[in-house]
């Protein structure tokens, strides 16, 4: 089972090492933006929490979580959100069912509301990611809105949280 651990400065160098595959760089920033962005909303006191993903202790991949009020810059959303910032898994370790396994972990950490009550689960995703995208349908994830604040081709999805059972 894949697990939601704290970056510490025991596994700290390994996650910033985290890779994509050359054809996914498009889709994500590297690991140490997404930091730095955490960084940036911790000072700004945005709630956001940045989990290495293990797999049998095997540092498998990464994820940011952010709690959006309602109407809050950068993303403006209509409701109360989490926002799945980021969620990766390292190319050695891709095509073995482990980002299917990591969002299951991930929505259920978002179900136990740890930063408060919200409407909707999001993140956004290249339309041209199409494994990623069946898995975030399957999930139970729709295709909302084009997100304005990013490269072309970027699409915000969401989910219902009333309706988001962490099951798959």
């Amino acid at each position: 089972m894949i697990e939601l651990k704290e970056i510490t400065w025991e596994n700290f160098w390994q996650v910033i090492e985290l890779k994509l595959r050359e054809s996914q760089i498009r889709y994500l920033p590297s690991i140490s933006v997404f930091m730095a962005q955490a960084y940036v909303n911790l000072k700004l006191k945005y709630s956001d929490a940045c989990f290495a993903l293990y797999k049998d202790s095997q540092l498998v991949g990464f994820t940011k979580i952010v709690y959006v009020p309602k109407c809050v810059d950068p993303y403006y959303f209509l409701e109360d959100s989490y926002m799945i910032d980021a969620i990766m898994i390292d190319a050695r370790h891709q095509g073995k069912g482990y980002g299917k396994e990591a969002l299951y972990q991930v929505l259920k950490y978002i179900e136990s509301k740890p930063f408060g009550e919200a409407d909707s689960i999001k993140l956004s995703c290249h339309d041209e990611n199409i494994i990623a995208i069946g898995i975030y349908e399957e999930a139970g994830f729709c295709k909302t809105d084009k997100l304005a604040n990013k490269r072309d081709g970027f699409y915000i999805y969401s989910k219902d949280m009333k309706n988001s059972q962490a099951r798959m």
